[in-house]
């Protein structure tokens, strides 16, 4: 009996790392981030691209910003997805198009609208 009860300890302790969201931690998203273009179809949103900033830290947590609107939550990232899980509410993710360090540019489906965001990193 102890010996299947240990088994099924083992077996169990192995699956949950598997169980685990990816996380690359993508060291080119830390840091802040300033809006520069807004396209939907990739034509020009009519959104003030700069009014939108972002601030991901390394410890996996972000803020964000859009003129008055504010949120904050934890991130990851997976190769080319970026997840943010705003607190309180679901995770949604974003597709990485550039995350170079000096840009990042991410695409986003909204409302059945294809969205492009292009943020260059603020200087410190």
């Amino acid at each position: 009996m102890k010996i299947k009860l240990l088994q099924l300890f083992l077996a169990l302790a192995l699956l949950l790392p598997s169980c685990q969201p990816a996380n690359d931690k993508n060291p080119m998203l830390v840091g802040e981030w300033q809006g520069k273009e807004w396209l939907v179809f990739g034509k020009d949103s009519g959104q003030d691209a700069t009014q939108v900033s972002f601030s991901f830290q390394d410890d996996g947590t972000y803020s964000a910003s859009f003129g008055e609107q504010k949120q904050s939550g934890t991130w990851r990232s997976d190769g080319d997805k970026l997840y943010t899980t705003e607190t309180g509410k679901k995770e949604i993710m974003v597709k990485l198009l550039t995350a170079d360090g000096v840009t990042l540019k991410f695409e986003m489906n909204r409302g059945g609208q294809q969205e492009t965001l292009e943020l260059e990193k603020v200087p410190h």
